[in-house]
């Protein structure tokens, strides 16, 4: 070696990009009156670009982020890795008609309305659809200096359509991927984009919901009060699943091996204000 006290060199990636970005966003608000207030908001979007990440693994070759061919930087024009086309969100806060001067039990005893009135309820909703797959080989032959090559495309990827538990055990209706992609020959470039939208990974469905109650302790001190609060997160245990294995000729290609959510959670709080 000419130069043996380096082992080796690397460089930063070059500062060039190009993306573009669509959407319809709706937001929906009602201000606290008569006890309700809420906020909906729904986002209907497309991010196309040519050098996203969902990671910091961006080396700019050798990596899930390389260039196919680093001569044609814009070969990778595809969907953003992050691209999520449909997200609803709704939030809000209710006051229960139950209880003293309320539309129900107006003239409770003061015993039972200590146990029944008074509550309040809040949430917060999440349903939003996937990010798109990324395509990649088991065994790459690609020139050298060049990016890992990625499958032809052959066909429309479709996703099984059982309940969860058969996504975990075979995401693709084709069992290896081979009714939708191929093996590219030795040092050509592969045909599927760097990301693909015609099947996503799974989506999220979540719920976070409370009850909540104050117990007046003015007699005691001026402003002090007893909050008890019962909160559930993900509150009707929906699991939400990684992503499946998208390397085609990879043995568990199709499979999801991860729950990246966590089970529901329930927690109880008392919290004293004075």
């Amino acid at each position: 070696m000419a130069h043996p006290q380096f082992a080796g060199f690397a460089g930063d990636e070059p500062p060039i990009a190009n993306s573009i970005y669509h959407a319809l966003q709706v937001r929906v608000e009602k201000r606290f009156a008569n006890g309700l207030e809420f906020l909906a908001t729904y986002t209907f979007s497309k991010s196309i670009d040519d050098a996203s990440l969902t990671s910091m693994n961006s080396e700019y070759l050798g990596s899930f982020a390389s260039l196919q061919d680093p001569n044609n930087p814009g070969g990778e024009r595809s969907l953003s890795t992050f691209d999520i086309p449909q997200v609803l969100q709704f939030s809000y806060t209710y006051e229960l008609p139950i209880g003293r001067g309320k539309s129900i039990g107006g003239n409770l005893n003061p015993i039972l309305n200590g146990i029944v009135g008074g509550w309040r309820t809040n949430g917060i909703w999440r349903f939003n659809s996937g990010r798109p797959i990324n395509p990649g080989l088991y065994v790459s032959d690609s020139l050298p200096t060049y990016g890992p090559q990625r499958p032809n495309l052959i066909g429309t990827p479709h996703r099984n359509r059982g309940n969860d538990s058969s996504w975990v055990n075979q995401y693709f209706t084709s069992v290896d991927g081979s009714d939708f992609f191929a093996q590219p020959a030795q040092y050509a470039l592969g045909t599927a984009p760097r990301d693909l939208g015609a099947v996503r990974q799974p989506g999220a469905n979540n719920a976070d919901l409370s009850m909540f109650k104050e117990f007046g302790m003015g007699k005691i001190r001026d402003g002090m009060r007893l909050e008890f609060r019962l909160e559930a997160f993900n509150a009707f245990n929906h699991p939400q699943f990684g992503n499946p294995d998208t390397t085609f000729g990879d043995p568990n290609f199709g499979k999801i091996y991860s729950q990246i959510n966590n089970p529901r959670q329930l927690q109880l709080a008392l919290k004293l204000y004075f």
